[in-house]
Parts: structure tokens; sequence; C-alpha cells
């Protein structure tokens, strides 16, 4: 009972501790309760009630007595499991949102999803909730709204579910924050009223809402409304409220947006005062983008009073924070986090599909088992009766359907064929990314220095450089993004549900795939790929990931072949491989075509039968252009056809009813 209560202490503590800002007195006797801790359980709670406390004041210090709880904890796993597992999921989850409030946003989204990890998998709704809301923080600071918002919805719905008021309506008033920052005044207020009036009704338990944030937000929707005197009040209340609160990161902000508002009525000397003050609080807790903010705007007001050795020593300290923020080196260490989760993810969908598998070839093995245990009683018992003859009968049913469920599970055989190829295609979209980022910021650059020129001409041709390099950013974003949802819809077992799919984009993705999977595991591989893709045809409806794996295995069959005469012939070979499609009446017809060792013409009839392979031992299930046949030709209403010259090559030609 003691170690419950413990359990409950620790967790209570540190998310309300990870929300607000206590007093100095109260972090005082939080040291000494720490130093004088007797027991390690308690070290841990205490730690991560003193990291929640310093968070928005001083980041080292919050770090430091994470750090001290998460080391603590590893330690009492062998005794407390339970225990650790938990409060290693909530300090994981504090400490990405202390990196956050220092603009550590690779590092902040790392341990967010280690936290969500743990949490889920000791089914803690409470942790699961906060990993949530603070995962949505990081993409709403990296501007991807719409992951954010999905995020705060996941979050609010579990805050709710269990009982958590304060941080539901924390997650109201994030979800009304993307509405502002998406341009929607109107919804935006409509959220943050919400929050503002619950938080007026409940003054008597302050802690389940953080009233300086509050404020700073009504503030922004009310200027999103063209009301600026409300503004102006909201963001002055702000301030009296994180002075109360000791929240230097919310003083921050309410500073920063009341110099902004200043600056914009044009108050330049009252900009100036509240402008420096969001600097100074912002460097206290190391909240870097505060004091990128705070330095742009310094910058510019020192511009505007001809202070240019002021906007000079701004500017500077501006991009320095920029590059710590923006750099090019800290976008790839994000997308290196989130396509390492992305493969987190697959591998467990992978794992659950291949115990799947062994467990249907277990029951596979017992029906066998049974069966020949029936059909022995059944044959020396009356090998004549009919109703003997029934029951045979249907046991060979049962047993044709089971066998069909062991081939349909080998369907995901050829999904390790995929891994590397997909590795290699994403990494395209990934570099033109990165490059179009690295070119828009220099762009951005040019521009700061044509506006001080005024030269407006130039500005608008730099914005329409940037606004084509956004477009291919976001192009060649949709395209990882299609690989990799390609790759998980392979991965499905069929819905039986057919789409419109355009062909060639299908065939010449999977065409590419598979030749990168062959070249990753076999380095010596080489071969012309050869593409003739007619233009304008039509989409027959068709199930995508069946179509998918056909594809793979005349692609993979196709480059073994070529593969195994290049090893015969040597180097006056040159293996090629050609995909073309066309239409013909009412089909689509897609070719493949290789130069390789051919099929034989006395197994050509027997090539398509299930577990008939012309591989070695371990190389082949035989099972391939058997499913791809049931594919194409029962599930489809096609046609598979093949042309094979021994030692010269084969062409398999598929149609597909439009």
């Amino acid at each position: 009972m003691k170690k419950l209560l413990v359990i409950i202490m620790v967790f209570v503590g540190a998310v309300a501790h990870s929300y607000g800002q206590v007093s100095t007195n109260k972090i005082t006797l939080l040291k000494e309760q720490f130093s004088a801790a007797g027991h390690d359980t308690t070290r841990v709670v205490i730690a991560g009630q003193l990291g929640g406390s310093y968070r928005f004041s001083n980041v080292d210090s919050s770090l430091f007595y994470i750090n001290r709880g998460l080391k603590t904890a590893a330690e009492l796993e062998p005794r407390y499991k339970k225990f650790s597992q938990r409060a290693k999921a909530e300090l994981y989850s504090l400490k990405g949102a202390t990196l956050l409030e220092s603009g550590k946003l690779p590092q902040s989204l790392k341990y967010q999803f280690e936290a969500l990890m743990l949490a889920k998998d000791i089914n803690h709704k409470a942790t699961t909730a906060v990993a949530l809301n603070r995962i949505g923080n990081t993409y709403m600071e990296l501007a991807d709204y719409n992951k954010a918002s999905d995020y705060y919805t996941k979050s609010k719905n579990l805050f709710k579910a269990i009982g958590n008021t304060g941080m539901y309506y924390n997650e109201m008033s994030n979800i009304g924050n993307i509405y502002e920052l998406r341009n929607m005044p109107d919804s935006a207020l409509y959220y943050q009223k919400i929050v503002y009036d619950a938080s007026l009704k409940n003054k008597s338990n302050r802690d389940d809402f953080t009233v300086p944030e509050i404020m700073f937000r009504m503030g922004n929707a009310y200027k999103l409304n063209g009301d600026k005197v409300q503004a102006m009040q909201f963001y002055k209340k702000g301030i009296l409220e994180s002075n109360a609160d000791n929240d230097l990161r919310n003083l921050t902000m309410n500073s920063l947006l009341l110099a902004r508002l200043y600056s914009e009525i044009n108050m330049p000397d009252s900009a100036m005062v509240y402008a420096r003050d969001a600097m100074k609080s912002a460097k206290a807790v190391s909240f870097r983008k505060g004091i990128f903010d705070a330095s742009v705007l310094l910058s510019d007001l020192c511009r505007n009073k001809n202070d240019f050795a002021g906007a000079y020593n701004y500017l500077a300290m501006a991009m320095v924070e920029k590059d710590s923020l923006m750099g090019a080196a800290r976008f790839r260490e994000l997308q290196r986090i989130v396509l390492n989760e992305q493969e987190r993810q697959r591998e467990a969908i992978a794992k659950t599909i291949e115990t799947q598998n062994r467990q249907r070839q277990y029951i596979l093995l017992a029906g066998i088992g049974i069966f020949l245990i029936i059909i022995s009683i059944l044959y020396y018992n009356n090998k004549k009766n009919k109703k003997t003859n029934r029951i045979l009968q249907s046991a060979l049913a049962d047993l044709k359907l089971t066998q069909n469920q062991l081939i349909q599970s080998e369907k995901m055989a050829s999904l390790g064929e995929l891994t590397a190829g997909i590795a290699h295609e994403i990494q395209n979209p990934l570099n033109f990314i990165n490059n179009f980022s690295d070119v828009s910021i220099e762009l951005l650059d040019e521009m700061v220095e044509e506006l001080d020129k005024g030269d407006s001409e130039e500005v608008r041709a730099i914005v329409g450089d940037v606004k084509q390099n956004l477009a291919k950013i976001a192009h060649h974003g949709r395209r990882a993004d299609g690989i990799v949802k390609g790759m998980l819809q392979h991965s499905r077992a069929s819905t039986g549900s057919k789409e419109p799919t355009d062909i060639n984009e299908l065939a010449d993705e999977y065409f590419r795939l598979a030749y990168h999977g062959l070249r990753a595991k076999n380095k010596d591989f080489n071969a012309d790929l050869v593409t003739s893709l007619a233009q304008g045809l039509p989409k027959p409806a068709v199930l995508p990931q069946d179509i998918r794996r056909v594809l793979l295995n005349l692609f993979t069959n196709a480059f073994y072949a070529i593969d195994q005469k290049k090893k015969a012939a040597g180097s006056i070979y040159k293996p090629v491989v050609e995909l073309s499609t066309r239409q013909e009446d009412n089909t689509v017809v897609i070719v493949v075509k290789d130069n390789g060792t051919g099929i034989p013409h006395a197994i050509k009839d027997k090539i398509l039968q299930p577990f008939f392979t012309t591989k070695p031992t371990g190389e082949g299930t035989g099972l391939g252009l058997s499913l791809s046949y049931d594919i194409v030709v029962k599930a489809h209403g096609g046609t598979i056809s093949i042309n094979s010259v021994e030692g010269e090559g084969a062409e398999f030609i598929i149609t597909l009813p439009v």
C-alpha cells in the first residue's frame, strides 16, 4: 500500500509542477527535502517536482534534477519495475518539454516519443495524454498545424476521459491558438474565451490554469480581430500574472507581444522598453525563441532610430539564435527522429504480422493433424458410407481453406525486399527539402538587405523565388509522405475495396524500389532500367496493395534472372529490364521484360503453380507467381501471359480491365 501511494505521489506532483510555477520558498523547501530524502523513490518524486518547478525559470537547473531523477529511476527498475517505468515516462516527457522551452526541438521530440511509447506500454492514460500534448507543442513550433491539431485533439479527449479539467481547457486553448496561427479570428477568439471564462469561474483552483498564457492568447485573439485596445489590456494583465507566478517564459511572451503592439501603433519608446524586458526574461530561462524574436524586434527599433550599431548587434544575436533554432543540422536531426519513430511503428506492425503468421502456421499444422486423424478413422470404419464421404468432402474443403490462409500470410514475405529501396527512394525528396530550405533562408537574408536598401522590386522578386521554393518543399514532402504511405499499404492485408489507380505511377515507383532494394543487398548488382509508360492511361479500379505485390514479384524475378546470367556470362553481358504500359481496347497492359536466363519450355506451364520454384532451396517459396496469378486473374478479372526463350530472357504481360 505504501509503495502504491508513493507511485501516485510522484506523478501527481510531476504533472502539476510541469505546467505551473512555484515560489522561491517552495523550491527551497523541495531542495531541503531532496537532500534529506531517505528512500530513492522519494528522491525521484522530489527530483520531478524540482525539474517542473525550474522549467520556466532556469532550464539548466530543471534538466539537472530531471536527469538525477532518471538515473535513480533506472537504478530502481529491478526492484520497483512498475514505479520505474512510470517515473521514466513522466521524466522523459518533462525533459522534452524543458528542452522545447530552450529551442531544442529535435531533442524535445525524441524524448516525447520515448515518453509516449513507455506510457502506452504501461497503459497509463494520464502520462499518455501529457506526452500527446507536448508532441503537439513541438509540431506547433514547427508550424505543422495539422499534426499539432491532431495531437492536441487526442490529448484533449484523453484528459476529458480521465477527468483532468485543467489540462482539458489547456488543450482547448492550444486548439484556439492553432486557429489564430491559421488566421481564423472568429474561431481563435471563440476557443480562447471558453478557456478565459472557465478560469474566472475557477479562481479558487488556480493550479488548473496557466493564467499568464491565457492572457496573451486572449490578447492575440483580440488583436487578430482588430481590437488593439483589448489586446493591450490583456498583455498588461499577463505581465502582472507572470510576475506573480515567477513565470519568466510567459513574462517574455506577454512583454514581447506588448512591445510589438506598441511598435505597430507607432510608440517606439514604449516598444523598446518592453522588448528589452522580454529579452531579459528570455535570457534568464534560456528561452531561445523568445531571445530570437526579441532580438529581431529590437534590431528593427534601433534601425528606425538610426542606431545602426545597436541594430547590428541585435541582428547578430538573432542570427546566432536562428542557427540554433532553424539550422540545417537541426532540421536533419529532426527528420532523423521523426523517421526513427516511423520505423519503430513499422517494426511494431511487422512484429504483429509475424506473430499472426506464426499462429496461422500452427493452426494449419493442427488442422492437418486433425484432418489426418479424421481421414484414418473414417477410412477404416466405413469407406463406402455416403455420410462419411460428405464428411470427408467437408474436411477437404476446410483443409483447402486453411492452405489458402497460409498462402495469404506468405504475401508479407515481399515486404523485406522493399525496405532498403524505400530508404534510398525517400532520401531524394528529403534532400530536396533540405536544399530548398537552405536556399530559402539565404533568400530571406537577401530580402532583409534589399528592404534596408528600399529596393521593392528586388524584394518582390525574392518573394517569388521563396514561394517557388516553398512549393517545391511541399511537393517533395508529399512525395516522401506518399512513399511511406505506400509502404504501410503494402504491409496491410487487402481490404477488398477497389479504387481507381494510376498504374504508371504505381509501376514506376515499385520498379525503382525493387531495384534499390536489391542494390542494397548486393552492391555489385547493376542493370539498365528502361521505361516506356503510355500517357493518358485510364485508371482501372484495383486493390493497390495487391497490384503492388504482383509488380514487386515480377521485378524481383526479373532482377534475379539477369543477376544469374551476369554471374555466368561475365562482363560481356549487359543486363536490361524494361517496363512498359499501354492501352488495348478496354484494358491497361503492363509488360515486364528482361534479357536474363529465360524460362525453359518444359516448365513454362508449371511456373504459375503454387510452391513451384526454379530457385535453390532457401531462396524462394514458389508462391510469388502463384499469388500474382490469383490477384490478377481471380481478384481483378485480368490475364497474365508469359513469353520466354531459354537463355535469352522472359516477358510477362499483365492486362487489367478498365
